[in-house]
């Protein structure tokens, strides 16, 4: 079951993404026409004109610039929400650690220690015609 603060913080980033990319679809058309009107300016002498293209063709660059960073971010929101659902939580949580008290009380293994508790080198030696 996926938590519902997590499902719809990965809902927003997702359409925030989709945003994001319709907007870098609709640059990589307008980035081209603006080349070209600053190659029309100053094939017709028009250099104030040709400036003023350059200046938006390069305003829409680094807005390209800046959307790639921000879908960067997402995809590190993303990436993070995702290790976030899989980590246990709440009953889960409880559960496991229950378990583990239960191992502790047993006394056969120390699970923080990982090793094994005294009067435990008892050793079995089985042969094949056991």
């Amino acid at each position: 079951m996926v938590d519902p603060v997590v499902h719809a913080k990965m809902t927003m980033l997702i359409q925030q993404e989709k945003k994001l990319k319709a907007e870098m679809e609709t640059l990589d058309t307008e980035i081209p026409t603006w080349e070209k009107r600053v190659d029309l300016a100053r094939q017709k002498g028009m250099i104030d004109l040709a400036k003023q293209a350059r200046a938006r063709a390069d305003e829409l660059r680094a807005r390209v610039v800046a959307i790639e960073h921000e879908l960067e971010v997402i995809q590190m929101d993303k990436d993070m929400l995702r290790y976030q659902a899989k980590r246990p939580s709440g009953v889960e949580l409880q559960r496991a650690e229950a378990l583990l008290d239960q191992i502790r009380l047993g006394g056969l293994v120390d699970p923080d220690r990982n090793e094994q508790t005294p009067g435990d080198d008892v050793t079995f030696d089985f042969k094949d015609e056991d």
